[in-house]
């Protein structure tokens, strides 16, 4: 994308909440974040998508038994 280190686009407040929900259960599922968040599986897979590509968060292992890892 071009993007220089740590220059992320920002965040609004629905990717803050994922932000946060990740940071207290590293082991939270997208259908988790749906509900807890309450919105659709579909915005929350748009939003993980959105938080990896700009390299907030990564997936650390596999889908299944894998964890989320935020990117300080």
């Amino acid at each position: 994308m071009g993007n220089k280190v740590g220059d992320k686009r920002p965040l609004n407040d629905r990717r803050k909440k994922i932000l946060e929900e990740i940071r207290n259960n590293p082991n939270v599922t997208q259908a988790q974040l749906s509900k807890i968040i309450g919105i659709g599986l579909t915005a929350i897979e748009n939003n993980i998508r959105f938080l990896k590509e700009n390299e907030y968060i990564e997936r650390v292992g596999s889908n299944k038994t894998g964890y989320w890892k935020i990117k300080e």
